[in-house]
């Protein structure tokens, strides 16, 4: 039976790391560049009056989905009685291949360019690893 109890203080640092860590991903300093090219929003300087009205909601469920990601993470790692944190990093690399990375594939019915799928993937991939060997070891 999974234990769904909290760790409170994993929990918050898991998520505000996760939040940051795509913010980071997604900037100019790492792959915002080739990202936004595949989107076609590379260049743009202005936004919209519509999307800067949006950006609250944008910010506000990237960290609600952070801490859904974070409870999650813990249910299952926790649950399977992953102990190190190679076996918590290996369970994240499972949910992310299973939950993550099946639902990214379905994006390219979308029109979507495949170095879409690579980036936004790779993040998913890391997140899910180091986040599920960080619960693993952090109780």
């Amino acid at each position: 039976m999974f234990d769904f109890s909290l760790s409170w203080v994993p929990l918050v640092v898991v998520a505000l790391a996760n939040f940051f860590m795509s913010w980071l991903w997604y900037s100019p300093i790492l792959f915002m560049k080739p990202w936004a090219k595949a989107l076609g929003t590379y260049g743009k300087t202005e936004m919209t009056e519509a999307e800067k009205r949006a950006m609250p909601f944008l910010f506000a469920s990237g960290l609600l989905s952070s801490f859904i990601l974070s409870f999650g993470l813990q249910a299952v790692v926790r649950g399977l009685g992953a102990e190190s944190f190679a076996q918590g990093a290996l369970a994240g690399t499972v949910l992310w291949a299973v939950f993550a990375l099946t639902h990214s594939l379905n994006t390219l019915w979308e029109g979507r360019k495949p170095i879409v799928l690579l980036i936004n993937n790779g993040l998913f991939l890391l997140t899910y690893a180091l986040f599920g060997g960080t619960v693993a070891v952090w109780r």
